[in-house]
């Protein structure tokens, strides 16, 4: 479901991984850097034993250090099937350098390799951040890709054309290419900023799906008033959510009837290329006034703003009768069980984005490539030969059998009858064996490395079920309610989430964001809250918002913006 933050986004998601399997020609590069091997074939054992096209990619079996995490869901990567299938189609052995623990430790560890100069031949999966990529690569650390992928990396190349934003993605400033992505288009996290409405309440209340802003008041204080489950009692929260889930934040939906809205991309909002904020917005100042009136009414369950994630869970999941009326969500498995007995989540389906007094009705749209995973270092012999392996891991059948594994034993191609979820003919079918929730495998890698899982291979590739209130209906269920709800809702112009900055650019911006973040974040409670007044204390607000430095970190990312995106 996507690139996370963003985030507990793919953890949850995780729970069904192949359903929800997540969201690059070629510029000319500068001068390769010295001590390396060069990308033109001159390293030790360059050009000559490596094979232009067709496999083996090496003529004699090669050896090179790869560095990835040690995954808790793969059982052994050295005897892994992909692995042992992957070199023998390549003639590649991989000696791996792993890394166990949480995203932290693999940071960490990338880190101390870096600095040490005791870095592998390849980084397989190393969460490589745009600083990093820019930083090594110009140390001459990680070699410039362009001519590598111009000559040995059709699938990368055509990736290219095929995805807009992919290539000035990961372009850096002086135009090399330092790092592969893995590309994972997840359409409906694309859209992830849902609202989910418990549609029995909407059926047994005679209500429909609001529309609007003054819709959306008029449902939930019916929610709350008029006794909708039927219990006699009056439990019902009109309106829930919690701060860590994901897009299970009260404030972003809503706020989105008012004024463009999108806290993940730093509240930006781009006009003509010039790069402003929401936050300082009349748009945003009538928003709070909204959910000011929302709260101040009962209407917006007061632990919201605090409650974890699995707090909102239990009201999502109480026993006997449901209680919670609106909740916001990335997909419905962030409030209730999504275990494939489990009945209560076919009483919530999504509404579209509301539409406010000024006729506003956004949506945030998550878009981007985030951190790239795959680099070839200056201590590579064989740069042909990994650029190769990386492009094979970009073909449809490396994408397939690393994240799914064997054709027979984990997937099957599809029968005629076998729809995707775009509801024509799929091309293969996976078995429960190879997702199971939780389950250890050495079948297949897992979504790690470098793979190209474009809009078009997820939603055309393998089968899911047109009946979009079971489980292996999920993904055309979603699919369905992005198409049919949000597309279409996001802003005309999009500030870039992929974006480089220099290193003093980066160092700025580390200092500033969350000085940024936390003020907004707090002062938007204050206010929603009635902590603070928004006729008395607005001027303050706005000052104070100058004075964390919102000025200045909207200028290093416009600076940044013109480099990069403008012509």
């Amino acid at each position: 479901m996507g690139n996370k933050g963003t985030k507990r986004t793919w953890k949850s998601v995780a729970l069904i991984v192949f359903i929800t399997t997540f969201v690059v020609g070629c510029t000319s590069g500068s001068g390769e850097p010295n001590g390396s091997a060069s990308p033109n074939g001159g390293g030790a054992d360059g050009g000559s034993n490596v094979n232009v096209t067709g496999f083996p990619i090496a003529k004699n079996k090669i050896t090179m250090s790869a560095f990835a995490p040690q995954s808790a869901n793969i059982a052994d990567l050295n005897t892994n099937w992909f692995t042992k299938y992957l070199e023998e189609k390549t003639n590649v052995h991989l000696n791996w350098q792993l890394v166990p623990g949480e995203a932290a430790a693999l940071k960490e560890k990338k880190q101390l390799l870096l600095a040490s100069g005791d870095y592998p031949d390849i980084f397989m999966s190393g969460d490589l951040t745009k600083e990093e990529q820019l930083l090594y690569g110009q140390q001459g650390v990680l070699l410039p890709l362009n001519k590598l992928i111009d000559q040995y990396a059709p699938n990368i190349k055509k990736a290219f054309k095929d995805i807009s934003y992919l290539e000035k993605a990961i372009t850096a400033p002086d135009g090399n290419i330092y790092a592969i992505p893995s590309v994972n288009e997840c359409y409906h996290c694309q859209f992830s900023a849902k609202m989910w409405v418990n549609s029995k309440w909407l059926q047994k209340l005679g209500l429909s799906a609001p529309k609007t802003t003054d819709d959306f008041y008029n449902m939930l204080k019916a929610f709350k008033e008029k006794d909708p489950n039927g219990n006699g009692k009056a439990d019902e929260i009109a309106f829930t959510g919690s701060p860590t889930g994901w897009h299970t934040d009260i404030e972003t939906f809503v706020m989105n009837a008012f004024v463009y809205f999108n806290a993940d991309n730093n509240y930006f909002v781009l006009n003509g290329g010039k790069l402003g904020t929401s936050v300082d917005q009349p748009g945003f100042k009538k928003g709070l006034q909204y959910l000011n009136k929302l709260y101040s009414e009962g209407l917006i369950d007061k632990e919201a703003f605090t409650q974890k994630s699995d707090a909102l869970s239990q009201k999502g999941n109480s026993p006997d009768t449901a209680i919670a009326g609106a909740i916001p969500a990335g997909w419905f498995g962030e409030f209730t069980d999504a275990s494939p007995t489990a009945t209560r989540h076919k009483d919530y389906d999504p509404i579209a984005p509301l539409t406010g007094p000024d006729g506003a009705s956004f949506t945030p749209h998550y878009i981007g490539i985030g951190n790239s995973v795959f680099a070839i270092t200056n201590k590579n012999k064989n740069p042909e030969a990994a650029i190769r392996l990386a492009d094979y891991l970009y073909s449809d059948e490396g994408t397939t059998l690393s994240n799914f594994g064997e054709e027979g034993r984990n997937w099957v191609k599809a029968e005629p009858t076998d729809k995707n979820t775009r509801g024509t003919a799929a091309k293969f079918k996976v078995k429960e064996t190879s997702y199971g929730v939780g389950q250890v495998q050495n079948d297949h890698w897992n979504q790690m490395g470098p793979n190209l899982r474009s809009s078009e291979y997820r939603e055309t590739a393998y089968a899911a079920s047109q009946d979009i209130y079971t489980m292996d209906g999920l993904e055309t269920r979603l699919y369905k309610a992005t198409k049919e709800l949000y597309e279409g809702h996001q802003p005309k112009e999009e500030f870039p989430t992929d974006i480089f900055l220099t290193n003093e650019q980066a160092n700025q911006v580390k200092q500033l964001k969350p000085i940024i973040t936390d003020y907004v974040k707090q002062s938007m409670l204050q206010f929603i809250m009635g902590a603070k007044s928004l006729d008395k204390d607005w001027d303050a607000y706005l000052k104070g918002l100058k004075d964390s430095g919102m000025d200045q970190f909207i200028k290093i990312y416009q600076d940044a913006y013109d480099k990069g995106y403008k012509k």
